[in-house]
């Protein structure tokens, strides 16, 4: 059974882009368009892989990659940013993603990074 993925942007074309992607990728996948509807859904029914934008209202994917990595540990993290700075991605893989992807990417990208996602599945994540 392929994992299943929770997609967290607060922009609804790029949920919209990402989920068609993902059906396509035969990935059982839920949307939320901010970080704490991301964890009332984790509460309700925690994902496999979580997919997260860095840059969001309210609460940002910092703030939510920290929540999940202390609630639900053995879920993966995937960041996708379109800040191209590596201070930003050293502090979310510090925090615990495993893996990042740079927008604007394309469908073949984040099939890559999902499959490395689904590799990691059942083990700590932490990279440290």
């Amino acid at each position: 059974m392929a994992a299943t993925v929770l997609v967290v942007d607060d922009e609804r074309s790029q949920l919209d882009v990402l989920g068609r992607w993902l059906s396509q990728f035969g990935y059982p996948f839920r949307l939320a368009e901010r970080a704490y509807v991301a964890l009332e859904e984790m509460a309700a029914d925690p994902a496999d892989i979580l997919l997260v934008d860095l840059i969001m209202p309210e609460h940002d994917g910092f703030w939510l990659i920290e929540r999940v990595r202390t609630q639900w540990p053995r879920s993966v993290i995937i960041v996708a940013t379109g800040v191209q700075d590596l201070d930003t991605v050293e502090k979310a893989k510090r925090l615990g993603a495993v893996d990042y992807v740079t927008k604007p990417f394309g469908r073949e990208l984040l099939h890559q990074a999902l499959v490395r996602a689904e590799g990691r599945l059942g083990r700590a994540t932490n990279p440290e």
